[in-house]
């Protein structure tokens, strides 16, 4: 009986030392996984500032164009064209799928 109460104790004992080792390691990597988001998360609000400040910067020039390329009286519909000639969509998706593969 006494071996058995050892025995139990023991198991009991590596339990608790694995337990603690384990919640160590479980916080160990949520915070890792944390500070990730937090990086990735500053990476995409960089990538959007420096679109947006992109898009700022050619948006006079493009602007400027648009009103000496249509037709007076034109008022012509459609998508708007962007530089590369793709509509802003689209150029919009490209930069997206851009600012993600660089992740």
């Amino acid at each position: 009986m006494e071996r058995l109460r050892r025995r139990i104790e023991l198991f009991r004992q590596h339990h608790n030392s694995c337990e603690s080792r384990y919640e160590n390691a479980t916080l160990e990597r949520l915070e890792l996984e944390r500070q990730q988001t937090f990086a990735l998360h500053q990476r995409c609000l960089q990538a959007k500032a420096k679109r947006s400040n992109k898009h700022r910067q050619t948006q006079p020039q493009a602007s400027g164009d648009q009103a000496g390329q249509r037709a007076p009286g034109g008022g012509g519909g459609g998508a708007e064209l962007g530089e590369s000639g793709g509509t802003t969509a689209e150029q919009s998706r490209n930069s997206t799928l851009i600012a993600v593969s660089e992740l």
